[in-house]
């Protein structure tokens, strides 16, 4: 008798652990399925701007929780100067490389970028062989988000006063000016005293004469860059002759935050990311 009960006890136990098993594996395997993502950005060797990143892994963490989280830069320049200066940051092959290591096989990549440029087109070309990837689109790559970047950036704009959008540009591929010259078209109609200027390529600095002709007691630089780095630090605020602060000769001068502290410009990306986080998922349901 002692020895059914026994029985009976051990059976009702192995019962137990089966279905505690059964119930905790649907959870576990559900993190497996999820994909890694992978945050791909230029990268700054300005140590105060980098803060940013902390920040936007600070909200993409919050919103993507179960997911590993990642970051890529795509200037080999940076990643080499910041290694001389004693810190770690990796490049996309690298990080794709670490991730094949670690056994993921599913990586969605969204890019930091402000438009589908050159560096944003470095990361599609990445090899992912062996990997199911998709991309994240960039900031400015469709009208909808021209729109949705605009609303983003009306709280840095005053309409009564003088204000340059300060974008990147590109010299050598002026195709990937395109998307901001779409943005100057739409943003300039709706603020008669702002321009979209570039450091580089089209629209360049010529839209800084209208801002000067304006003669503004002060000017208002609103950065189209995920962080304020060299480019603001000295190409538009800096003391040079040349900086833009001195072309337009305003006796003062405001900032806004770069995008990257702007949590509607960041929510941009991130319904980016979402899509593509979809797109992969609608990928493997239609294998099985």
């Amino acid at each position: 008798m002692r020895m059914i009960r026994s029985l009976t006890l051990a059976l009702v136990l192995l019962m137990t652990i089966n279905s505690t098993i059964s119930l905790a594996s649907p959870s576990h395997a559900e993190d497996q399925k999820k994909p890694a993502i992978v945050l791909v950005a230029f990268g700054t060797s300005v140590a105060n701007a980098r803060a940013v990143f902390d920040f936007i892994d600070q909200q993409a963490r919050e919103r993507y929780t179960g997911y590993e989280l990642r970051w890529a830069f795509t200037s080999q320049f940076i990643i080499d100067k910041l290694k001389k200066q004693g810190e770690t940051t990796y490049n996309v092959a690298e990080v794709i490389a670490q991730l094949r290591s670690e056994g993921h096989n599913q990586v969605v990549f969204q890019s930091l970028h402000v438009v589908p440029g050159e560096e944003y087109r470095s990361v599609i070309a990445a090899d992912t062989s062996g990997l199911q990837v998709t991309f994240g689109n960039a900031l400015l790559t469709s009208d909808d988000d021209i729109e949705a970047a605009i609303a983003a950036l009306a709280p840095n704009i005053d309409s009564q006063q003088p204000t340059v959008i300060v974008a990147h540009g590109n010299d050598k591929h002026p195709q990937f000016n395109v998307r901001l010259e779409a943005l100057a078209t739409a943003i300039e109609g709706r603020y008669p005293q702002l321009v979209v200027a570039s450091v580089e390529g089209t629209p360049g600095i010529a839209p800084l004469e209208k801002i000067k002709a304006l003669n503004p007691s002060c000017v208002n630089f609103v950065p189209l860059m995920i962080v304020a780095g060299d480019h603001i630090m000295n190409d538009v605020l800096g003391d040079e002759p040349e900086s833009w602060k001195n072309i337009i000769a305003a006796p003062q001068t405001d900032s806004a935050p770069s995008l990257g502290w702007n949590k509607q410009i960041l929510n941009i990306y991130f319904n980016h990311l979402d899509r593509a986080i979809a797109k992969l998922a609608d990928r493997n349901k239609n294998k099985s």
